[in-house]
């Protein structure tokens, strides 16, 4: 998937985070939409990539401090960033803005740690369907799990990613209501 795929179906994590914790946490819920639009393409620029011009291809060609598709797209790292970001405890004080105004900090950084590792996650499962596919049982193994639907920088891939914002958005504003906002 491209970078505008991964950076929409990021956002569909951000907004189904920001439903699940709206309960919990209100308003600061919707701190999981932005950081889940960022963590939607985390995998790809965690790897710190540049170009560098190659003589002998007489081209620019992408090089990474990390290889591509390895430590970054290693589904049990993500999980186990889920998990850390479910059950550790955040104490954070409360800043007290004005009047009867305060804003809970932990429950601020708490959604958007969900939201940027469940943009992280969406990631790997919208690169599965990719020919290359992901590492399964070790980061650097050159066997990968792939369902071969579909190669990326298919022109239907933000067409899905929007499909999918435009129904987590639907569900949030059902969870939320307009009377919530």
């Amino acid at each position: 998937m491209g970078r505008t795929g991964h950076h929409l179906t990021g956002l569909a994590a951000g907004l189904l985070v920001a439903a699940a914790g709206w309960h919990a946490f209100g308003a600061s819920s919707l701190a999981a939409v932005p950081f889940g639009w960022s963590g939607g393409s985390a995998p790809d620029w965690l790897e710190i990539a540049h170009a560098e011009f190659s003589g002998s291809r007489q081209k620019w060609i992408r090089v990474s401090v990390i290889p591509h598709r390895t430590i970054t797209h290693w589904w049990p790292l993500w999980l186990a960033l889920a998990l850390l970001v479910t059950v550790w405890p955040v104490h954070v004080p409360a800043i007290h803005l004005f009047a009867s105004k305060t804003l809970e900090i932990g429950g601020v950084l708490r959604m958007a740690l969900a939201g940027f590792t469940a943009g992280g996650v969406m990631h790997l499962l919208m690169d599965v369907p990719n020919p290359t596919g992901i590492p399964i049982l070790t980061p650097l193994a050159r066997s990968r799990w792939s369902l071969h639907w579909w190669k990326s920088g298919n022109a239907l891939e933000p067409l899905a990613g929007m499909a999918m914002a435009a129904v987590a958005g639907a569900v949030l504003w059902m969870v939320a209501g307009p009377q919530g906002w």
